[in-house]
């Protein structure tokens, strides 16, 4: 037997002049639970038009091996920025660690464009999967056919996480304004 627990809250929001629902949706499934936001368009017979979603929190697995997704966003003007963060606890050598920020911005018709999205996320431990491309974050390839197997990982990772992926400095960045807009969601919550 499964148990689903859900509860929802919702709020309105003006974008560009344009109004949108937000709701906020907490659940439990098996060895997961957490909260997801989605935002709707509110048409004007009263309909809501699904827009796009965020994983505010995940948490799933074992307290031995815990996979964790936290998410954040903000909305200025007529820009909606997410915010979100992969960690791994313990034994979990197989769940994503990394961040992803998206910018969307709102249009005429109340629907949404991603203008921006960059990410970096290794899917699994370093060393883990050794067939995996994922090796070659951490060392350069040295032949074609290793360059073909980065290629190969981060076009599925670009893929899977909707984003462009990018390295080094621009991936330390990346990291700190995502951890930023954590740590700022966390202080309101506080206040």
């Amino acid at each position: 037997m499964t148990q689903v627990l859900i509860s929802a809250e919702l709020t309105h929001v003006n974008i560009g002049n344009q109004d949108f629902s937000i709701t906020t949706e907490s659940y439990k499934v098996y060895d997961a639970k957490g909260t997801v936001m989605r935002m709707y368009s509110e048409e004007r017979n009263n309909d809501l038009l699904f827009i796009l979603n965020l994983t505010l929190r995940d948490s799933t697995g074992a307290c031995s091996a815990k996979s964790i997704e936290e998410g954040s966003y903000e909305i200025n003007a007529t820009h909606i920025t997410l915010y979100s963060s992969w960690v791994r606890r313990g034994k979990a050598y197989d769940a994503p660690t990394g961040a992803r920020i998206q910018v969307f911005e709102v249009q005429p018709d109340h629907s949404v464009k991603r203008i921006s999205s960059k990410l970096y996320i290794e899917t699994d431990r370093e060393n883990y999967n050794e067939a995996s491309g994922m090796q070659y974050l951490f060392r350069k390839p040295t032949s074609k056919k290793e360059q073909a197997k980065l290629d190969l990982y981060i076009s599925g990772v670009e893929r899977k996480y909707k984003g462009t992926f990018v390295f080094g400095k621009e991936a330390q960045v990346l990291r700190r304004e995502v951890e930023k807009a954590l740590t700022k969601k966390l202080k309101s919550r506080w206040n």
